[in-house]
């Protein structure tokens, strides 16, 4: 079994799946798209120079969602099946437009949207994020239950966990993890505490317009950020996403999930591998990144391998 899985924000760079653009009409179609329901030159912003603009949290949301749009398309013309997806904090859209359960230019709406309401919802520089790496989310969250304005943002992988919260209540519990076992706290370049009680300003708004776009049944089935679950009805999937804003990325339980579901293959769907060095720390499975029109080629390959191998 074959599952999606779509990055999220931090995996935006600078002519980001150029080479899917210039290469095929499928790409340059949906990247054509965006530009029309934004109002703005987004593919000049993506094949720039400005990294400081793209990084903003408003404009890398939509880049994301674009590029990660334009892969998905193409591997969808090159008929590479898949059975389940996925996809982390904002990649949960990505999940979502390739399930058919949101269209592309409403989802490519409510991420904008998404990213101002986010760079907005806390003063600059006020919140942060870390990341704690090699201690256990159980040691986390007994420390995080003692400490004020700190709170656990995401489950990565059994020893990645994310904080999120103030920025002085943060850094004042850096040396907390450190001398409870943790190998290094690192500062996240975010702009904002994103998934914390912090955001709630932002989720309300948000949810105004989660709530007017349409949901469609999903084609294959969608495993949440909130839940780490399947969601089993509409009115679920709309709440799991607006509740995303303020909860947990669970990850780790994700990725266990589609395990479960028998998936062997991940494929990380669009720029960067982050996500494929994640589930390779949590399980056992076959990764595969198309940061590449050569890494898609390499995919392509196993894919058709496989298909003969089984006939």
């Amino acid at each position: 079994m074959n599952a999606l899985i779509f990055p999220g924000q931090g995996s935006q760079k600078l002519n980001m799946m150029k080479d899917f653009y210039d290469e095929y009409s499928q790409a340059r179609e949906v990247m054509n798209r965006a530009c029309d329901v934004l109002g703005f030159d987004l593919k000049g912003l993506i094949f720039g120079n400005d990294e400081h603009e793209l990084t903003k949290t408003y404009n890398a949301q939509p880049a994301l969602l674009t590029t990660s749009m334009m892969v998905f398309e193409v591997i969808k013309s090159k008929g590479i099946n898949f059975n389940v997806v996925a996809g982390h904090s904002l990649g949960e859209y990505s999940a979502l437009v390739a399930a058919g359960v949101l269209s592309f230019e409403d989802a490519l709406r409510a991420v904008r949207l998404r990213g101002e309401l986010m760079e907005n919802a806390v003063p600059s520089g006020a919140g942060s994020m870390m990341a704690i790496l090699g201690l256990s989310p159980e040691k986390i969250e007994e420390i995080v239950s003692n400490l004020s304005g700190v709170y656990i943002a995401n489950y990565n992988s059994p020893l990645q966990t994310v904080v999120s919260g103030e920025v002085t209540a943060l850094l004042s519990a850096v040396d907390i993890f450190k001398n409870a076992g943790a190998k290094r706290v690192v500062q996240l370049n975010v702009s904002g505490p994103f998934h914390s009680p912090l955001m709630a300003p932002a989720k309300e708004k948000l949810s105004e317009f989660i709530n007017k776009i349409e949901f469609r049944r999903p084609n294959v089935p969608v495993v949440f950020n909130v839940t780490g679950k399947v969601a089993g009805t509409l009115e679920e999937m709309r709440m799991n996403l607006i509740n995303q804003l303020t909860s947990p990325v669970r990850w780790t339980e994700s990725v266990k999930t589609m395990d479960e579901m028998c998936v062997n293959k991940y494929i990380e769907v669009g720029s960067g591998n982050v996500l494929c060095g994640l589930v390779k720390k949590i399980v056992n499975a076959e990764v595969y990144s198309t940061d590449s029109i050569d890494e898609l080629d390499k995919l392509e390959g196993v894919v058709k391998n496989a298909e003969i191998a089984e006939f």
